[in-house]
């Protein structure tokens, strides 16, 4: 594995310490500069947060296994993102509880501040998780400029060519999710 793959597991750590995700729910991902494709793995019954390196799956393009145990069900999803993005890029499937509301009720957080401006979020209707149909629309939402996805009712994507970035972009759809919903209920409440 390479030096990258502590960050997988620095960035699975911080995910669940900020409680953006369940500990046994999301997944973590990144293309290498040879197209090599490394993923968090399938539910093992063990939490994303006491992953190790040596417990990360490295797959091509193609989605074959080349090293390591069975990859996350979401494989197909993050192959999809990969193969449109024209950078390395980290992707971060997780279920942040606010953001997951707002995916299953199909709203998207109004901008209250400047800093949601860099927040390109869109929906994605339901579909099967793991599914080809919801790799496909994932993919067509990441080529037209979305940075974010919320998933109807299965949580949020991330993609940034950093992981730190993609990281602050979850914990920042958590907080704008989280601020819409105060002012919404204020407006409700001053009626």
């Amino acid at each position: 594995m390479t030096a990258q793959s502590d960050l997988v597991i620095s960035l699975a750590r911080k995910i669940v310490e900020r409680r953006l995700t369940i500990s046994t729910g999301g997944n973590i991902s990144y293309r290498l500069s040879d197209g090599k494709i490394v993923i968090t793995p399938s539910k093992q019954h063990k939490s994303i947060s006491d992953l190790e390196p040596s417990d990360l799956s490295v797959v091509n393009l193609a989605g074959e296994l080349i090293e390591g145990p069975k990859p996350s069900a979401e494989l197909l999803m993050h192959l999809a993102i990969h193969s449109v993005t024209p950078y390395p890029a980290w992707v971060i499937h997780a279920h942040p509880p606010i953001a997951m509301a707002y995916s299953s009720e199909r709203i998207l957080p109004e901008e209250p501040s400047i800093e949601a401006l860099k927040l390109k979020i869109s929906l994605v209707d339901v579909r099967t998780p793991g599914s080809e149909e919801l790799a496909r629309e994932v993919a067509e939402k990441v080529k037209t400029g979305f940075n974010i996805l919320l998933l109807e009712g299965h949580g949020a994507v991330v993609i940034s060519a950093d992981p730190n970035n993609a990281f602050m972009l979850l914990d920042e759809l958590e907080n704008a999710c989280k601020t819409d919903l105060v002012r919404r209920l204020l407006r409700l409440s001053n009626r």
